[in-house]
This record gives C-alpha cells, structure tokens and sequence, in this order.
C-alpha cells in the first residue's frame, strides 16, 4: 500500500484521471479574484518536484485544484496560499500526523474528505490533499493585497 508521510492510502489513478478529465476547470478558473489569477500563474513555480509528482502518481490534474485561497503577504513577492485536491480511492491509516514538508515552505498533508470538491468527483469515495504553500511569488502586474 502505498504511504506519504504516516498516512497510508489506496487510490485509483485511472479514476481520478477521469474525474479530473470530465472537470470543466478548477477553483482558480472558476474565482477570478486577483489572489486567485495569480496563483493560477505561479502554481508551476511554487509545487516542489516532489508534490507534482505525487499529484501525476494520484492521477490529479494540478491546473483543476478544489479551492485556494491566500492567507497572507509575508514580505513584498511573498505570499501565504493554501489548498487543496481530491483523488479516488481511501485512507487506511490516518490521524493527526505531522504535515509532509517539501522544501521552501512547502507542506502537504492527507485527510478524509472534509470539504467541496470538484463537482466531477461528486458521490465518489475521495481523499482530500491539502497543501500550504509559504513562498508563492506574485507575478500579477497588478498590486500586491497587504
């Protein structure tokens, strides 16, 4: 079975991938805010190698994430985001383990499904991929939100 960090899961990747494939866009299509369109722009820059790869292994598209949101500007460039996504399959060993960092301020953790996700994936067994992302750059010509 496969683990990330101490959760253990299952996942379908051909099912996700599918789900994924049916979703129109995600969250940051769907929004528009200026937090949202310019993580749309950095989403690339900001995921380390390691959880681009994790989301291809799930079988999850990273331009179709749930929800984003930005929680803060931590120094002029720098933002605060988090997030998260949905794969298919279940969690057979979870708890309130540490978060998974990545590198650079980069953190992931597995959940049960606790919140909406895309409506492709609705009425499917999913587990829930947060993520908090502490080094987002702002490449928006617009300003900068405080």
């Amino acid at each position: 079975m496969p683990s990330f960090g101490q959760w253990t899961y299952t996942a379908d990747r051909d099912a996700t991938r599918l789900a994924y494939g049916r979703a129109e866009r995600g969250w940051t299509d769907k929004c528009g805010c200026v937090e949202c369109r310019n993580f749309k722009l950095a989403r690339l820059r900001t995921f380390p190698a390691a959880f681009l790869a994790l989301l291809d292994q799930l079988g999850i598209d990273p331009g179709k994430e749930a929800e984003v949101y930005r929680m803060a500007r931590l120094a002029p460039g720098r933002h605060y985001y988090g997030g998260w996504y949905h794969f298919v399959g279940s969690l057979d060993v979870t708890g309130d383990f540490p978060m998974v960092a990545l590198g650079d301020g980069f953190t992931a953790w597995m959940c049960r499904n606790a919140a909406f996700g895309l409506p492709s994936l609705k009425g499917l067994p999913v587990v829930q991929l947060e993520f908090w992302a502490e080094a987002v750059p702002w490449l928006l010509e617009e300003p900068e939100p405080m």
